[in-house]
């Protein structure tokens, strides 16, 4: 199965420079994972990668609504 390319950065012309460090961390924990999925040997190992990056996010959004 032929994969296709997912680009490195942002599309947005926005600067990341300016976004909120909640914001940064949670990009972070996407590019990591789509990359690490687009580079996974199978698809099943990319999913539970995918998987554990949805589980990470879920963690994030609620510790801020308990703190919110």
């Amino acid at each position: 199965m032929l994969r296709t390319a997912i680009p490195a950065r942002p599309s947005s012309g926005a600067p990341l420079r300016c976004a909120e460090p909640r914001s940064l961390l949670m990009l972070h924990i996407v590019s990591d994972a789509v990359r690490a999925a687009a580079l996974a040997p199978s698809d099943r190992v990319a999913l539970d990668i995918a998987g554990d990056a949805l589980r990470r996010l879920a963690d994030l959004a609620r510790a801020e609504v308990s703190h919110g």
